[in-house]
């Protein structure tokens, strides 16, 4: 431990218990609950976007062609057999 030549109470002081008792919370009978505020705090207050409405009408969105389990053959650009040139079969699990 550093000694500076600020201290103004002796280095045996931190060493001994305190000799102030710890102070007691007083108790209260008739306790009454604390006034509500109004929210201002933002990250309380609830989300004032506009939560998404369920679409109606025609679905635009491109098909996922390539999730089809379906092969294609890359010449002709048709689905092709599961089955190749050699009679083994192709596995499609990805």
């Amino acid at each position: 431990m550093d000694i500076l030549k600020t201290l103004t109470h002796s280095l045996s002081a931190l060493e001994q218990p305190r000799k102030v008792p710890a102070k007691e919370v007083v108790r209260v009978e008739d306790a009454r609950p604390t006034p509500e505020e109004p929210v201002t705090d933002r990250r309380v207050q609830p989300d004032r976007r506009r939560r998404q409405l369920p679409f109606k009408g025609q679905e635009r969105r491109r098909k996922g062609s390539r999730r089809r389990p379906l092969l294609l053959n890359p010449r002709t650009r048709q689905p092709a057999d599961l089955e190749d040139r050699r009679g083994r079969n192709i596995s499609t699990n990805a």
